[in-house]
């Protein structure tokens, strides 16, 4: 037996099935990430109950008083579009060198939102194990994911300040033409008055103005449509080939996003306890959720509109700009998935788009030293658990629980303690060299299975919650009586707001994202 801790995978001997449970089961050598446990009466990462069981018994978002606003879905304007590829045609080699060219090409696609799906995928959601609960597995999103859109996994933490002159002035010349524009007639240095300001003008810093759009709207929008004083300092970072690690925040807010959402729908069964019929439950949100989206159009066959023939030099999320399809239940869509998830959608080829290098025909084991290639180091980042270091939360990442995304083998996850919620902390831990020897590549085709005891857990697991899920079910009045949507007065909304622009103030009143001591 050969472990490497810090490449998160262990290789042992084991008794081996389908995730689905068919078929006999075979001993062989097998590949699980790790930490993992060989016993159920291990320290067993358990499901909580009230992940499935406090959600309304019927599927009817449509009628449900529930408002979701999802600020942070932005749709690309015509004239938006046209300044990237001006700016892409003088800036692509310095976008590539810091890893935000597909990203940036990304924000010129309309990803069409179907809320049925998002708050199917919502209800599923887990904020204890941050994964989606089904009940044949369980799936998440995972960094692999944000790499795959285009966001860096390697690089300085989005927080990291500004050291030469040059690039203080160029942040001082930012904050000028923001304050400028509150001052306007607008008020607000709004994204249309911001381009209009800087599009085509041809200044020493227009390149850092439009990245620090695209970061405002695109990456780190707050609730309100105008441009955060916070992301110069990364705006001026990316304009000289600077890495920075986008990934991680990203990621991050929509884990916490993911988990608010969930309270949410399971006020609503509180709600209609209540008797009140006027009132609704509002909620914005502020993170990327049309990865969200994405992430299971990629893997649910059942909800995957016919997509777009990528061109060569397009981002794959071009396949599903202006796409959608009708999805009816999706709760029962979900449950019934099972046998047709695609565990691993980009290990397969597309035609025009071409597939990282730690996606091989075969397995390899990688030497870990001076010379691994940067993509075999961020696979090796999205298989390690961590903390995600986020705008105003620190989420915990556990790729374990999902090992069948990666091409591993299943076991039994362990419990994984969180070591900090201090960002500084939390980011040194996630950033933490590679010290193991080599890196374990799996073969791309690899269809992954699962321990016995593994599978034995998960059956024994969904009977019990499904047990308990029964056990409280009396107490709650049924949802199908909401057969039309209910009047909606304002004075009885109960709103809840993540992303605003006032979370990202600190100290003195100044807009920060997080200052380095």
């Amino acid at each position: 037996m050969e472990e490497f801790e810090d490449s998160g995978f262990i290789e042992r001997e084991e008794l081996m099935i389908s995730p689905s449970g068919d078929g006999e089961p075979t001993f062989r050598s097998a590949h699980f990430l790790q930490p993992t446990v060989t016993s159920i009466d291990g320290p067993v990462f358990e499901i909580p109950n009230h992940c499935i069981s406090s959600v309304p018994p019927t599927f009817e978002p449509k009628n449900w008083p529930l408002e979701v606003k999802y600020n942070g879905w932005r749709q690309p304007t015509k004239e938006w579009r046209a300044w990237v590829e001006k700016m892409c045609s003088l800036h692509e080699s310095t976008w590539k060198k810091s890893g935000i060219r597909e990203a940036i090409l990304c924000s010129t696609y309309e990803i069409h939102r179907n809320n049925d799906l998002v708050l199917g995928l919502a209800e599923k959601w887990c904020p204890d194990t941050k994964s989606f609960i089904f009940s044949w597995g369980e799936a998440t999103i995972t960094l692999e994911d944000l790499l795959i859109s285009g966001y860096s996994v390697l690089g300085s933490a989005f927080f990291s300040g500004l050291e030469t002159e040059e690039s203080k002035e160029i942040e001082r010349k930012l904050n000028q033409a923001r304050k400028e524009l509150n001052r306007s007639a607008s008020k607000k240095a709004s994204y249309g008055q911001w381009m209009k300001k800087f599009m085509g003008t041809g200044l020493d810093f227009e390149h850092e103005a439009f990245l620090a759009l695209w970061l405002s709207r695109f990456v780190f929008p707050v609730s309100s449509p105008v441009i955060v004083e916070a992301v110069f300092p990364i705006a001026i970072h990316l304009s000289r080939g600077t890495r920075i690690a986008l990934a991680p925040p990203i990621l991050a807010s929509i884990y916490r996003d993911l988990g608010l959402l969930k309270e949410r729908i399971v006020s609503l069964v509180e709600l209609d306890h209540s008797g009140d019929e006027d009132q609704v439950l509002e909620i914005t949100m502020c993170s990327l959720f049309q990865l969200v989206q994405i992430w299971a159009w990629e893997r649910f066959i059942e909800f995957r509109p016919k997509t777009n023939l990528i061109k060569i030099g397009e981002p794959r999320c071009a396949q599903w700009h202006k796409k959608n399809i009708g999805i009816g239940n999706a709760r029962t869509v979900l449950d019934s998935a099972g046998v047709s998830f695609d565990w691993r959608p980009y290990a397969k080829t597309l035609k025009n788009w071409k597939l990282p290098e730690f996606y091989a025909e075969k397995e390899m084991c990688v030497s870990v030293d001076a010379d691994l290639p940067e993509e075999f180091g961020s696979f090796a980042l999205c298989l390690r658990t961590s903390e995600l270091v986020g705008i105003d939360c620190v989420e915990h990442y556990l790729p374990h629980r999902v090992a069948m995304q990666f091409g591993m083998d299943q076991d039994l996850p362990a419990c994984v303690a969180r070591a900090n919620d201090t960002p500084h902390v939390a980011w040194t831990g996630y950033c933490k060299p590679i010290t193991c020897e080599k890196l374990y590549i799996p073969p791309r085709l690899y269809e992954a299975v699962v321990t016995m005891r593994y599978s034995n857990w998960w059956k024994e697991s969904m009977f019990r919650l499904k047990f308990e899920c029964k056990a409280v079910q009396p107490i709650k009045r049924a949802f199908s009586s909401l057969n039309s949507t209910p009047r909606r007065s304002k004075a009885a909304k109960v709103s809840c707001f993540v992303g605003s622009e006032k979370r990202l103030k600190r100290g003195s009143g100044k807009q920060v994202l997080y200052k380095e001591h």
